[in-house]
């Protein structure tokens, strides 16, 4: 039995200067290696979305992902212009969606979605009248990394011309720009790879009910 604890005795003795050595127990009085345990605490993930609100004012994100032009897919962010995250995130497909601010190559950054009033309609035999209003919003895309614009643009929703007969119950028309056509048009970028002519292009109208 004392054999036996004396092999173990042993061993441990041994571990315990292998481990002093090669710095799993921490740090001598004269210096040395990490501890490995220190290294791994000391390795924290970037919060998502917390982290990428620099991008949101085209400041850079060090810990985001590079931008790969010839990609067929690039994971990227929807933020408001205040770095919060933006309800359309919901709505990214899985492929495009970023979870992680080290995986994030884009952020789409969009300003308030403003309304704007243009005129009204008013109808005989006390019909309720119809007002029309334009919605707006201004978009920018910017490389995460970077904090690089790499477009922007206007959005304009017009509504229609007002019908001399309407539903009783339709008192406006206009409607918010919607998630699906500045998605579609960062997804044009993407799969022109991100023409070098930067400049903002005339506002993208679309008449709408």
């Amino acid at each position: 039995m004392k054999a036996v604890a004396l092999v173990f005795v042993g061993g441990g003795l041994a571990f315990v200067l292998a481990g002093y050595q090669t710095g799993l127990f921490g740090t001598g009085k004269n210096g040395g290696s990490t501890s490995f345990f220190a290294k791994e605490q000391g390795k924290q993930r970037a919060s998502f979305p917390e982290d990428l609100a620099p991008a949101a004012r085209a400041h850079p994100v060090a810990a985001a992902a590079d931008l790969k032009p010839d990609a067929e897919t690039h994971r990227l962010v929807f933020l408001k212009s205040t770095g919060k995250l933006h309800d359309w995130q919901e709505y990214v497909p899985h492929e495009w969606a970023a979870e992680r601010v080290e995986d994030t190559e884009l952020a789409v950054v969009l300003g308030p979605q403003r309304r704007t009033f243009l005129d009204v309609f008013k109808y005989p035999n006390g019909a309720p009248p119809i007002s029309r209003y334009k919605f707006e919003v201004e978009v920018s895309v910017v490389e995460a990394k970077t904090g690089k614009v790499i477009a922007n643009r206007l959005f304009i929703n017009m509504p229609r011309a007002i019908k001399q007969l309407e539903a009783w119950e339709l008192t406006a028309l206009g409607q918010p720009v919607s998630f699906q056509t500045v998605y579609q048009w960062v997804c044009y970028l993407c799969n022109t790879n991100f023409p070098a002519d930067m400049n903002p292009g005339p506002p993208l109208t679309n008449v709408v009910r």
